[in-house]
């Protein structure tokens, strides 16, 4: 069989071709500059969070930028995000409120810890698809020169969450990253292929779009989140 060339994997494995749209066009959206992080400061995020899989694990009470050698002193994040982005990747089933006030206490904007949370969830989710199937991680772009606006929206206010979030109705997954509506919208893009449309969510359990039929993606998606110990 002749090797199978796409926008993000070169495989001989049959991948759907959206997930190979989707996985390159989460590239460029790392690349590109957001609200609070510039394309630069993205893609180190993105990177991080491939130091924080492919390094000896560390403990969930120790941070990277406490040891010696393992974060350098000229890094391009702030010390406080290169923790936050380990401790996310590795041991997401430890987070705590208390574990999320000293990251902010730190000097991290609200909003730009939503950033952030956003794009490391991405990488994790495109990286670990490549990993388990023995395929390259998809290749980074080169970054938007653009700055970002660093702007707070207003109207955005800690409801039922410990971060900000925008005043809209639907599950707390969706309002999760509202106040970051580009990061909203890049889960939304990759949700639909690695899982389902958003809209159908609740209205569309009998479809088989993909290869696995709807019942048994929510098997396999239960017991991973427990395997993970993901309280949502």
């Amino acid at each position: 069989m002749s090797v199978l060339t796409m926008a993000a994997y070169s495989t001989e494995l049959p991948l759907r071709t959206d997930l190979n749209d989707a996985h390159e066009e989460m590239a460029q959206r790392w690349a590109t500059t957001g609200l609070w992080w510039s394309g630069a400061e993205r893609l180190a995020i993105v990177e991080e969070v491939r130091n924080a899989r492919d390094s000896e694990r560390l403990a969930p009470w120790e941070s990277p930028s406490q040891i010696d050698g393992l974060v350098s002193d000229d890094h391009v994040l702030p010390a406080a995000a290169v923790d936050a982005i380990w401790r996310i990747t590795n041991h997401p089933g430890t987070l705590t409120a208390e574990w999320h006030a000293s990251i902010l206490g730190q000097g991290l904007h609200p909003e730009a810890y939503v950033e952030l949370v956003g794009v490391v969830a991405q990488a994790n989710a495109v990286d670990r698809f490549a990993d388990a199937l023995n395929l390259e991680r998809v290749q980074l772009p080169d970054p938007s020169h653009a700055q970002p606006a660093r702007s707070s929206d207003p109207s955005v206010q800690i409801a039922s969450h410990w971060v900000p979030t925008a005043k809209i109705k639907g599950p707390n997954v969706v309002k999760a990253l509202s106040a970051v509506p580009f990061e909203n919208e890049s889960m939304q893009l990759l949700s639909s292929v690695q899982y389902v449309p958003l809209g159908d969510l609740l209205s569309d359990l009998v479809s088989n779009q993909n290869s696995l039929s709807r019942l048994q993606i929510e098997v396999l998606a239960a017991r991973t989140s427990k395997l993970n110990e993901c309280f949502y």
